[in-house]
């Protein structure tokens, strides 16, 4: 059905309104119809290269040249008016019927290559100051003349199309806001996302605000509207997400906050007042919570949800597990990458000063010191921070450090983490230390299912995959059958942040569905210092400029 409705709307119902335009302009009315030789037959109509017919072929850069074929077969039917050039661009599918069968107006001239032809010759009078050929211009010129108002609006609208198209498909602008990555990426770095290398995401939301996410500028309303909605596609790839790449995503999570007054009391997350409960309340807190604060839950379409960062390191039917703190992607330690932090414990020999004690906190997080003073002694510091750099930190202040060492797991074996996906303390006592295995789930592998292992797919079925699901006894019904089997049809993948620690990811929210996948992070353009969260005042950290999304130049 969504098929049907994009081949009507965006291809029948415009193309046969240009059949009364083609037959105006003496080119066979039939054309209109004919996929690709209708693009032929309207680069003639309106005098532009037959080459740009080739570009609608090439994604994103389609949008652009249908813009402006459109609006020149407006001026080649004396059509000029910024808003019915406006109407021409956002609603084709009504624009052409309109002037087809409705207004019917009369083909004037190839108007593309009469504008190129007196672009050039006011070029050449300019250059050579004849104000005769100018004024002569001026007279054979078939265009009304825009004020300097119209100039100045089409000039900032097609900039904020042409920037808003290039967010959408091309790429993006990012900021870390928490230290979760830290190790790689640090509170403060900007980033340039690629929007291509995954497969530009086609906007399930065409409607919304142009240059924000999901909500208006100096608002707490949404920034989108839910009618129309488009199912999920993607534009062909250049790569496929790589275990271990770091990837930006939307929240799972987000589809479901608190807005409005809820936000204040409840916080943004709706899910954390549900997954924090014992399994025998989570319904019960679920529906009080739609009794209370309806009015203020906002449900949220895939593309609209808050992005993260992670590095993705699970693909489709690989086993996570996290041993001791330590994670194991099918049965092997992850080595593949630098930079992951864990809390280290660091101890002084008392002659520290506040010079060593501001250049630890500048370059990483401090969760905990103790008699931290430039007479004191027994200083003991906690820190998140690789590996790596735990024996450089030794060196480097040999003469202040009695030891360093990373610490053992925080939470033992067999102890139920609270929040901890799936959020079954009885058959999953997992934590953030202790986790798994688990395997992740991928598309077209079908799934034994019980009753024990239901908590982990209950999501993939139902808000991901929108089916439902139910359990009578010990059947369980997905959309009124009883099964014992599911095959997904998306891939899902496994995301953990590099400052282990430090980090809410899929070990607190599970999955992140092929669906949900924005783009890769390129490198850091810009990198600035947080005193709130990192304790370094303001300022740029100059030595982070177009480093890699890894930590690496």
């Amino acid at each position: 059905m969504d098929f049907l409705l994009i081949l009507l709307f965006y291809y029948l119902l415009p193309f046969a309104g240009m059949a009364p335009l083609f037959a105006k302009a003496n080119q066979p009315a039939w054309a209109a119809l004919v996929p690709g030789y209708n693009l032929y037959v309207w680069t003639k109509v309106i005098g532009c290269p037959t080459w740009w017919a080739v570009l609608w072929l090439v994604p994103i850069l389609n949008f652009f040249v249908a813009a402006g074929m459109l609006i020149e077969l407006n001026k080649s039917f004396r059509i000029y008016s910024f808003w019915e050039n406006a109407l021409a661009i956002l609603v084709p599918f009504a624009w052409l019927p309109y002037m087809g069968f409705v207004r019917k107006p009369d083909y004037d001239q190839p108007t593309w290559a009469i504008t190129k032809d007196l672009k050039k010759r006011y070029r050449i009078a300019q250059k050579e100051n004849d104000t005769v050929a100018l004024r002569k211009l001026d007279k054979e010129n078939p265009f009304p003349k825009k004020t300097v108002v119209r100039e100045w609006s089409e000039s900032i609208i097609f900039a904020v199309f042409a920037a808003h198209f290039i967010r959408m498909f091309l790429i993006e602008a990012y900021t870390i806001p928490t230290p979760s990555m830290e190790g790689s990426l640090l509170v403060g770095d900007f980033l340039f996302v690629s929007k291509v290398h995954y497969g530009s995401r086609m906007p399930m939301t065409p409607l919304a605000f142009p240059l924000v996410h999901n909500m208006l500028p100096f608002s707490t309303k949404e920034s989108y509207s839910k009618t129309p909605t488009w199912d999920y596609r993607r534009a062909p790839a250049l790569q496929s997400v790589h275990r271990y790449d770091p990837v930006v995503f939307n929240y799972p999570e987000d589809d479901t906050i608190f807005g409005g007054a809820a936000a204040a009391n409840y916080g943004m997350q709706y899910y954390n007042q549900i997954n924090r409960e014992l399994t025998e309340n989570r319904e019960a807190t679920r529906q009080r919570l739609w009794r209370e604060r309806g009015k203020d839950i906002i449900v949220r379409p895939v593309d609209k949800r808050s992005h993260y960062i992670k590095r993705c390191v699970g693909i489709p039917n690989d086993v996570i597990e996290v041993k001791a703190g330590v994670l194991y992607v099918n049965g092997e330690t992850t080595t593949n990458y630098p930079n992951i932090q864990y809390k280290h414990d660091i101890y002084f020999n008392g002659n520290i000063g506040n010079k060593t004690l501001a250049e630890i906190e500048e370059n990483y997080t401090v969760t905990y010191s103790s008699n931290i003073s430039p007479m004191g002694t027994g200083y003991t510091i906690k820190a998140d921070i690789p590996a790596e750099t735990a024996a450089e930190l030794r060196k480097k202040y040999s003469n202040v450090i009695d030891s360093i060492s990373r610490q053992s797991a925080l939470s033992p074996p067999n102890t139920y983490g609270g929040g901890i996906f799936p959020f079954d303390e009885k058959n999953y006592p997992w934590n953030i230390d202790w986790y798994g295995p688990l395997t992740i789930p991928a598309k077209g592998k079908t799934i034994e299912l019980t009753l024990k292992n239901l908590p982990i797919y209950r999501r993939i079925i139902t808000a991901y995959e929108g089916n439902t699901l139910a359990v009578q006894g010990n059947q369980i019904l997905i959309n009124g059958e009883a099964t014992t089997t599911y095959t997904p049809k998306l891939d899902y993948y496994w995301m953990m942040g590099d400052n282990r620690n430090n980090s809410a990811d899929s070990r607190m929210w599970g999955f992140v569905p092929e669906d949900h996948i924005v783009g890769k992070p390129l490198f850091v353009w810009l990198s600035l210092k947080n005193a709130t969260l990192r304790g370094e005042g303001g300022g740029v950290r100059w030595n982070r400029f177009f480093m890699g999304a890894s930590g690496e130049k």
